[in-house]
């Protein structure tokens, strides 16, 4: 079995630069007739040795390409092969916009000459693997109608997605992805960043790191099982851990799925709950921190900045809907009337909240609209990506046409509405494990003397801590309420 595999290896070796120096000669057939001809004339005036090197032009060509790419395909790529390519889009695109632009849609009846006049393509940029139209619309239509006809544009031009992407009034940037660079999954190094504001999650559909800007915005993640929901999860907490671990994040997380989840990585947490009633006094303790700094903040500053002692807040709750739509109807109202409170008093006050849901229905995600940014990966039908992402949205942000070998994938909204075409890095439970040990949560200090170590479960706090607006002060001696949680 060994030597088949090894014989396999080398015909393929073999057979990748004589596939590329055939495909090549053939495509370059019209240089072929030329140099033929040109060759041919040569001979007939009696200079051989120019006539066979014109002869042998394009095949010595083709073969030197070949073998450079076999060679060196990183150079190969940098140097020729990469600028060839995109030459070729942009080529292609001028040659057939307007014939393209018809049969997708965008023709608009000119009376004057019975013609039918187009979106006037404004620029053409190419990069790496994507190529960017500036497209502006014609008289009569709207950004909306350029925005219909991305996919099928994208379509004709044998791209494997597309982007748009509003630029001004009447202009857009259709951004086609012409080689897919998503397929294989990357596992991320160690993290050692401190910022607060933004995390490195994985790609974006051109090769570009994709960073997720978390300051000020609540994330809402949904996907169905084995769409990739807990590579966004760890790729979140695995890369704030070192910003926790020096005292500028602190890391509240919930996993009503008996902690299947979150336990592997536990020790980056301060803060961990696996049950409904752990998850209520989580919540209340977290609106809690919200009610202090907005009496610490009020008419000093309108947005916070975090500072050791003084962190940010970063809530991660696995399966949203089992708190919110699952659980008993008393659970589901407190926790419901918690988290609404928590979305829509935090964000200037440094307390962000990342959820993950797999039932993206109203009846299990009623605040869907309070979060502020929202990441599709693979869902069941164009219905639930409309039901996600909103009615225009369903062909800029295909999420139900997301492969299922390709977990982690997934179209990204921002709060300003651009989309972006991401793939989160795979993190192995090893890598989690190291994570978790090397930055672990520092100790959460109590008034009466208690401290959480790292990761410890919520479940063991016993204080209650009363939600309303202006919670009442209690003696320092009491074993429960407020004053038993130290709030940055």
């Amino acid at each position: 079995m060994t030597g088949f595999r090894g014989v396999w290896l080398v015909l393929e070796r073999l057979g990748s630069p004589v596939w590329h120096f055939a495909s090549w000669t053939v495509q370059s057939w019209r240089t072929v007739l030329v140099c033929l001809v040109i060759g041919n004339v040569l001979l007939i005036a009696d200079h051989e040795a120019a006539g066979f090197a014109v002869f042998g032009f394009v095949p010595a060509w083709c073969l030197l390409r070949a073998a450079w790419e076999a060679v060196s395909p990183l150079t190969y790529e940098t140097v020729l092969g990469g600028p060839l390519r995109r030459g070729g889009w942009r080529r292609r695109v001028r040659k057939e916009w307007r014939q393209v632009a018809e049969r997708c849609g965008l023709g608009w009846p000119w009376e004057r000459n019975k013609r039918q006049t187009v979106p006037r393509l404004v620029r053409i940029r190419t990069s790496g693997n994507t190529v960017t139209l500036r497209v502006r619309a014609a008289v009569g239509q709207t950004v909306d109608d350029l925005d219909q006809a991305v996919e099928a544009i994208a379509t004709a031009f044998d791209a494997e997605s597309a982007e748009s992407r509003r630029v001004s009034p009447g202009v857009v940037d259709m951004v086609l992805t012409m080689r897919e660079l998503l397929h294989e999954p990357t596992t991320p190094p160690v993290p050692t960043d401190l910022d607060t504001e933004a995390v490195s999650l994985g790609r974006r559909s051109d090769g570009s790191p994709w960073r997720l800007d978390l300051n000020g915005l609540h994330t809402l993640v949904v996907g169905r099982s084995g769409a990739g929901k807990g590579s966004i999860f760890w790729g979140i907490a695995g890369n704030l851990a070192p910003a926790a671990h020096a005292g500028l994040v602190r890391l509240w997380g919930i996993d009503l799925k008996g902690g299947v989840e979150v336990a592997v990585g536990a020790g980056m947490f301060s803060s961990v709950a696996m049950d409904e009633a752990a998850a209520l006094r989580l919540l209340k303790s977290l609106h809690h921190v919200i009610v202090e700094r907005q009496g610490v903040m009020r008419g000093r500053s309108r947005q916070f900045e975090a500072s050791p002692g003084d962190p940010a807040h970063v809530l991660l709750i696995d399966e949203l809907a089992v708190l919110t739509g699952y659980a008993s109807r008393d659970v589901v109202n407190e926790a419901s009337t918690l988290l609404k409170r928590i979305l829509t008093q935090g964000r200037a006050l440094g307390v962000m909240v990342v959820a993950f849901v797999q039932d993206p229905r109203k009846e299990t995600v009623g605040m869907r609209e309070l979060f502020t940014q929202t990441i599709a990966l693979r869902l069941a039908s164009s219905s639930e990506t409309r039901m996600v992402l909103g009615d225009g949205y369903g062909d800029l942000a295909p999420a139900h046409r997301i492969d299922r070998t390709m977990p982690g994938a997934g179209y990204v909204v921002r709060d300003d509405g651009v989309v972006e075409r991401v793939r989160a890095d795979f993190w192995p439970d090893d890598l989690i494990r190291t994570v978790a040990q090397r930055y672990p949560a520092p100790p959460q200090p109590f008034d009466v003397g208690e401290s959480l170590a790292p990761g410890e479960l919520i479940s063991a706090m016993t204080p209650e801590v009363d939600a309303s607006p202006l919670p009442r002060r209690r003696s320092p001696r009491s074993t429960s309420g407020p004053e038993d949680f130290e709030v940055a």
